[in-house]
């Protein structure tokens, strides 16, 4: 198995119109079934740890995790930090050895945005190889409050002040999407997509996966989108699988049993996520 270098991929794969999924995962089970379903598409995927998990786990441990399970994969498992606010934790995930991590600014100023992105990536060129993603706009939902679409939506200029003053290698950029599920279909503004994918070369990165349909991955990614992150679909899986095994017999209720029943549904709606940005779902486009 060759693991390329994760830069040199993401840039490869907006050429090529292709895209990486970053996963939300919370501990080893979760994980094992990202691997395996990575395996059944034959594809690599990215392991993100969203900033509780780490500060529960630590940036250490969440590493030697991924070690731990790539020697059973057939794909890359490149090891993300995701939607971190701190500069420090992501100082000490580059130091524990993540591929990759992102430094969200996007609730300040486009100043201090900038300001943070910068040291991130000039850290970051201490561990060759590592990753930086910074974010435009505002993703919705998570207690992110928006009053209109210029108050979400990302701005051009903005972006390519980013780009070209901090030095991301990839930028996530809010044009309509949602974190979790939503009670409506998420609008999302294709316009100002092909703007930004015009105005930069850098991989562009979609976030909330969970509820974005199908035929819009796939218009996405023909338009400069080479990362997309899914994340509640595949906690909330986990805890509605657990939970409905725990019930059958909560006093006998035993963690190897309950997994061996759980980590396949997760690892189901894994692969379907897989199998629409490698276009193999319905919504061919």
């Amino acid at each position: 198995m060759k693991k390329e270098n994760l830069i040199t991929l993401l840039n490869n794969y907006r050429k090529q119109q292709k895209c990486i999924i970053g996963f939300n995962v919370n501990d080893i089970y979760d994980l094992k079934a990202v691997a395996l379903a990575a395996d059944e598409a034959n594809c690599p995927v990215m392991a993100m740890t969203y900033p509780p998990v780490v500060e529960l786990n630590s940036s250490y441990l969440c590493r030697k995790m991924v070690d731990g399970i790539q020697p059973f994969s057939k794909n890359p498992i490149y090891l993300h930090l995701d939607h971190s606010i701190s500069v420090d934790m992501c100082k000490k995930a580059i130091d524990d050895g993540y591929d990759s991590v992102m430094i969200d600014g996007s609730q300040k100023s486009l100043k201090e945005n900038i300001a943070m992105t910068k040291e991130v990536v000039k850290y970051a060129e201490t561990a060759a190889g590592v990753m930086v993603e910074a974010e435009i706009g505002k993703i919705m939902g998570r207690n992110v409050v928006v009053k209109s679409d210029d108050d979400f939506l990302a701005s051009v200029a903005d972006v390519k002040a980013m780009v070209e003053e901090a030095g991301p290698h990839i930028m996530a950029v809010g044009i309509g999407t949602a974190h979790g599920f939503t009670p409506q279909t998420p609008k999302i503004h294709f316009d100002r997509l092909s703007e930004i994918a015009t105005a930069i070369k850098e991989p562009l990165v979609l976030h909330g996966g969970t509820g974005i349909p199908d035929i819009d991955i796939q218009k996405s990614i023909k338009m400069g989108v080479a990362k997309l992150n899914v994340g509640t679909i595949v906690h909330t899986t986990y805890m509605k699988e657990l939970y409905k095994e725990m019930a059958k017999d909560i006093d006998s209720a035993y963690p190897p049993y309950l997994l061996k029943s759980v980590i396949p549904k997760i690892k189901e709606v894994v692969l379907d996520r897989l199998n629409v940005v490698n276009f193999k779902s319905k919504a061919l486009i």
